[in-house]
């Protein structure tokens, strides 16, 4: 994958896991090509048979990060007792559900019901995916691995924008039903349970068997991973709580990280960026369409994360996430000097009205490089197997959270502070977050599980 030297059933592992990260984030840009539909009047257009308010509105983008909440919660802890896949499994039953509710809806309390499932799904996936795609990875690999993810998250992203907007509501919808199907019939047939588990229950021998299989090797390498792993699993004390994170120096400087960093991504805006870039772009009063302007955003997001893969393999996460902040705080500025003109002075802007589509492409591109991908990467290295579960939910759980309180607010604070006030706050946050970086975060690039708790 992209250069990286891995066995072919490790990377057809990956491929296959990454699918539901897909199912994942198309419910993160599925609102915008749905928001010109769902407003218009068009009976033909519109299943509810009428627009909807700026309150359904508001709830719609919103109510999605609920759902991310109450799955993130427990996923640690379902992980831990019925194993990475089996989980896994579970998290894409109700992606299916919720598009099919979508497809068929007629009632704006269906859309409810349907965005608080695939909020379940999609807050559950982030809390269990890195862990997984950590797990079946060798150390050379694992963050190049890892980072994959975001490629498939991107392209979830890019999915909506670049079908929505040209499809009836129910089509685009069934056809988002088949993602998630597709991934649960490919993992349930081709990918192992993690070694890092099977350790974890004291099942070795089935440890060493997939091992073998995933990297490729004899039963002398995979004997001697299993030490490895029995070395940095008590499976005896594996079933850590938050309170063992606070008390230990080490792991609670590790959550800090974790939530901090998690925070700060959604501080940035991405969430109400993804899910209002359609009307944004209406907003800007660009001479491209919103439809086609959001799509090409949707396709550059896609493209810029296969960046991130060849960067962190070379230079590792640190300074490429201070980069990518920095590089979010100057386009956010842009975006907000853009809308300062032209809301709060009401100059024209025709001879500017590149500027939207040229800041977002430059968020997006920024965002993409690090800040998207490393904060979970990062959570699923700093913590040992005792209490990854709990850390992982802890951490997924506070991203949907504050993604929860940045969109639902977004049509308030934008007609508060306005959306050039809107848009600097966000890059305030982005400018907090490379001074973090830089002060506290570590580099775990090519470091092992051990080396890393021993460097904490």
């Amino acid at each position: 994958m992209l250069g990286i030297k891995a066995p072919f059933k490790t990377f057809l592992t990956v491929l296959v896991v990454d699918l539901l990260a897909t199912s994942g984030d198309i419910s993160a840009t599925w609102t915008s090509p749905m928001y010109p539909q769902l407003y218009s009047n068009d009976t033909s257009v519109n299943p509810l048979g009428r627009p909807i308010t700026s309150e359904e509105d508001s709830w719609l983008g919103s109510i999605m990060n609920i759902g991310a909440v109450i799955g993130a919660l427990p996923m640690g802890f379902l992980a831990d007792k019925i194993g990475r896949k089996f989980t896994l499994l579970v998290i894409a039953v109700p992606h299916i559900i919720a598009y099919l509710l979508f497809a068929f809806a007629k009632n704006i309390n269906v859309f409810y019901i349907g965005r608080l499932i695939n909020g379940f799904s999609e807050g559950a996936g982030y809390a269990i995916l890195p862990m997984y795609v950590a797990e079946v990875t060798e150390d050379s690999n694992r963050a190049a691995f890892s980072v994959s993810l975001n490629i498939f998250w991107t392209l979830g992203n890019f999915i909506p924008y670049a079908l929505g907007p040209y499809l009836p509501i129910r089509t685009f919808n069934l056809i988002l039903a088949c993602i998630p199907l597709t991934f649960f019939v490919c993992f349930l047939s081709i990918a192992p349970e993690t070694p890092h588990y099977l350790v974890q229950i004291g099942e070795y021998s089935k440890a060493e068997l997939v091992i073998m299989d995933l990297r490729h090797c004899g039963k002398k390498e995979a004997e001697k991973e299993v030490e490895h792993l029995k070395e940095i699993i008590n499976w005896k004390d594996h079933d850590g709580n938050l309170l063992d994170i606070i008390k230990n120096r080490k792991l609670r400087k590790a959550l800090v990280i974790s939530l901090v960093l998690i925070i700060l991504q959604q501080l940035s805006g991405i969430n109400a960026v993804t899910f209002y870039l359609e009307p944004i772009f209406q907003a800007s009063g660009s001479s491209l369409s919103a439809s086609v302007s959001s799509t090409i955003c949707g396709a550059c997001m896609f493209a810029f994360s296969f960046i991130t893969i060849f960067i962190v393999q070379r230079t590792g996460k640190k300074w490429p996430l201070a980069i990518s902040c920095l590089g979010d705080c100057l386009s956010l500025m842009m975006l907000g000097e853009f809308f300062y003109v032209k809301e709060e002075k009401n100059m024209n802007t025709h001879s500017i009205s590149w500027i939207p589509i040229a800041g977002l492409i430059s968020y997006i591109f920024f965002f993409n490089l690090a800040l998207a991908p490393i904060p979970w990467t990062l959570s699923s290295e700093l913590f040992p197997n005792k209490v990854k579960s709990v850390s992982s939910s802890s951490v997924a759980g506070a991203s949907w959270l504050f993604s929860f309180f940045i969109t639902k607010f977004f049509n308030l604070l934008t007609k508060t502070l306005g959306k050039a006030g809107t848009f600097w706050l966000y890059s305030g946050f982005c400018l907090f977050a490379v001074l973090f970086d830089i002060i506290w975060v570590p580099e775990t690039t090519g470091k092992t599980f051990g080396e890393i708790q021993a460097m904490l």
